[in-house]
């Protein structure tokens, strides 16, 4: 394995560790004993949490790389993510999510990394041609939230009013000859998601 790739493996194990250890602590400041237990605002605090130790600055998830600018000797990182490391922590952050059985979302990953929902959201559009894993996150966080709230419904211990509220408005699951098939399948750009852009929440 190649030096920066060994540098890479470590990064990543090290925002793992520190998510980890940064979701212990809010527990015990809390004095939460299961956070199965514990309702998805209670979840929502602990990744806000977590970006306040992990992630107090999202820069340092932006890309190290410097190009020069086109017209002068100006080098830049055009202040992209790090699309590799963003797409490491969002598998994790689904990691956590399905261990703690809590909802996967954007508004999730946003509140652990510090990401803007919006630019989120514009990952999804490959119109933009950002990058083939910045729309790859992007269908992971929306893929991952049907999965997530289909997966309450299976285990059969939640009230499933709400939860299918969701997933008819998201996912059209009560949209007659539309097949579920498809629905999970289609490409989830912003052009095809119900709404999205009308939804879309203003910076704070």
């Amino acid at each position: 394995m190649a030096a920066a790739e060994r540098v890479e493996a470590d990064q990543i194990e090290v925002f793992d560790n520190k998510i980890a250890e940064a979701l212990a602590m809010f527990c015990e400041d809390n004095e939460i004993k299961d956070l199965k237990t514990e309702s998805q605002n209670v979840w929502n605090g602990a990744l806000m949490y977590i970006r306040r130790y992990v992630f107090p600055d999202k820069s340092i998830l932006k890309s190290s790389k410097r190009n020069t600018v086109d017209g002068n000797n100006i080098q830049s990182n055009y202040n992209a993510y790090d699309y590799d490391l963003v797409n490491s922590i969002c598998d994790y952050y689904i990691y956590i999510c399905s261990m703690y059985d809590k909802e996967i979302s954007i508004n999730g990953f946003s509140y652990l990394t510090g990401i803007d929902r919006e630019t989120i959201r514009t990952w999804g559009d490959d119109r933009t041609k950002l990058s083939k894993v910045s729309l790859e996150i992007f269908k992971k966080l929306y893929e991952g939230r049907e999965e997530s709230l289909s997966a309450k419904l299976v285990t059969g211990n939640k009230n499933p009013v709400g939860i299918l509220a969701t997933l008819n408005r998201w996912y059209q699951w009560n949209m007659p000859g539309v097949s579920r098939e498809h629905t999970i399948k289609s490409h989830p750009t912003l052009e095809n998601l119900p709404d999205l852009t009308h939804q879309i929440e203003k910076k704070d």
